[in-house]
């Protein structure tokens, strides 16, 4: 669902992601993810390209950012459909793509310009590829079935080998001729093709030592307890975040163990099931992982939605009423919302209140209709319409693309904007930021039209030139002759400064 609401960012990862872009636009250096003047080997360099590109095709704005997210999200849903169409049959596909496009966890990243949706575009492709590559047909999928892996590593590195991993049980099983065929090999050479010329021209320019930071990188998430939660951090917080089609999902599922043979159980159960066990075995744990089984989700849900709402069968009525219930509940939660006054107290910035209860309404509405329909067709609709209506008005009113409403508000108040596109801007910062710093910088950095240098002291800033600099260190002796411009709760903890004249 494309948003007409005003964008921001949020600033880890994706507003990173846009400042290197911004970066590698201004400085032509289209080698090396940079923070400020320096090389910082990290993480791949893919989705910066990405933002870049789109940015240079259509102006640097947010909207431009974000393109390349939204066209791999379009891209995700099509060949989800297609997956489901040839796996399950054509009545499926357009219901998995429903879904998946219904799913929170898919709509929040198809609006994040991160290397998340690019990523699963990517791996989709590759299961399609695969599932279409046979001894007598064409070549070109042939190709596409190894075409995939170089510029899925240039997106997210090292994290495609668990994909692969999980899809050696369909290769070996069912594509074993393709380790025999030439086209599948010279597709793979291909694709790895622009990665190894990336890495061997950022070796040249920055030695070892600085492009081996995608291992230490890789060392650290695979060692570290910073993001460790557990084995079981997935089983709880994908169905969470897929919710409510999670728990259709797991009645598909259970309807598909004893139904799904050969092809449609290595793609449909064992690789999305595979790939869940190695992301549990991986310390790291984060929540857009779990993106890459988002679509097995949506089939799952797809089937277990299918049987649901077929006539013909003693249909669950207790499903159907327990869902009117939650659905009467919803409706009066939406009710009090649209009450001048909002008498629930609800704030989710930066939606209105009302908003919101139009949200709550119209998916009340539509699911405590469901005992009443009869037929299939009505019943897809009565589950779908409503949450269809609730997701477009909370993507319209910005909850999935306004992520920093208060700073962008705060960048754009007053004689602000005007200060900041005038001249360009420093950075005063000595040593290690805070989480919290780190990240408001990423915010005010973008939200400054001409970004200057990186400095460590005030006496490097030209007299009379503006810089950021955070607030608690305009008490040190040596800052106290900055002159502040601009500060806030929302700017906090950095302040906009103005070095004397010298006059």
């Amino acid at each position: 669902m494309i948003s007409v609401a005003p964008r921001s960012y949020l600033a880890h990862d994706e507003g990173y992601y846009a400042l290197q872009a911004r970066w590698i636009q201004e400085s032509g250096q289209w080698l090396a993810p940079l923070w400020w003047d320096q090389p910082l080997f990290d993480r791949t360099i893919g989705v910066q390209w990405l933002i870049a590109t789109a940015q240079s095709l259509f102006g640097p704005s947010s909207w431009a950012a974000h393109l390349p997210s939204l066209l791999a999200a379009a891209l995700a849903l099509w060949l989800t459909a297609r997956l489901a169409s040839r796996l399950l049959g054509p009545g499926l596909g357009w219901l998995s793509a429903a879904l998946l496009a219904l799913t929170p966890l898919f709509i929040n990243y198809a609006h994040l310009a991160s290397q998340d949706m690019p990523l699963l575009a990517l791996e989709l492709l590759g299961v399609w590829a695969l599932l279409q590559a046979q001894p007598q047909t064409s070549r070109g999928w042939q190709i596409a079935a190894g075409l995939w892996l170089g510029p899925a590593f240039l997106i997210k590195g090292f994290m495609t080998a668990l994909t692969v991993l999980a899809l050696l049980p369909f290769l070996l099983l069912r594509r074993r001729f393709l380790l025999r065929a030439p086209a599948f090999w010279s597709g793979l050479l291909l694709g790895w093709l622009p990665v190894a010329l990336w890495l061997g021209l950022s070796l040249q320019h920055y030695g070892a030592g600085v492009v081996g930071g995608l291992l230490d990188k890789l060392l650290f998430l695979s060692e570290s307890d910073v993001y460790s939660a557990g084995p079981f951090y997935y089983f709880w917080n994908i169905p969470a975040n897929c919710a409510p089609w999670s728990l259709v999902a797991i009645a598909g599922l259970v309807w598909g163990l004893k139904r799904w043979r050969s092809e449609q159980g290595l793609l449909l159960l064992v690789y999305p099931l595979s790939l869940l066990l190695l992301l549990s075995c991986f310390r790291t744990k984060t929540p857009y992982y779990g993106l890459q089984l988002t679509p097995f989700l949506a089939i799952w849900a797809a089937s277990g939605l299918r049987l649901f709402a077929q006539s013909g069968i003693a249909r669950p009525r207790a499903i159907a009423w327990c869902l009117a219930g939650l659905g009467v509940l919803l409706s009066l939660a939406g009710v009090l919302l649209l009450v001048p006054g909002n008498l629930l107290n609800l704030e989710i910035p930066p939606l209105a209140p009302a908003l919101v209860g139009l949200a709550a309404l119209a998916l009340g509405l539509s699911w405590a209709l469901l005992p009443q329909q009869q037929t299939p067709k009505r019943v897809l609709a009565a589950v779908l319409i409503g949450p269809w209506l609730a997701l477009s008005l909370l993507v319209q009113g910005g909850l999935f693309s306004d992520r920093s409403p208060a700073v962008r508000q705060a960048l754009s108040a007053g004689e602000l904007p005007g200060l900041l596109a005038a001249e360009p801007v420093a950075v005063i910062s000595q040593g290690s930021l805070s989480g919290q710093a780190h990240a408001q910088l990423i915010l005010v950095a973008l939200g400054t039209p001409q970004l200057g240098p990186k400095l460590e002291n005030a006496k490097d800033l030209a007299p009379g030139a503006l810089a950021w600099i955070e607030s608690a260190a305009l008490q040190d002796s040596a800052n106290r002759d900055l002159i502040p411009l601009a500060s806030g709760d929302d700017l906090a903890p950095w302040t906009l400064v103005r070095s004397p004249s010298g006059n």
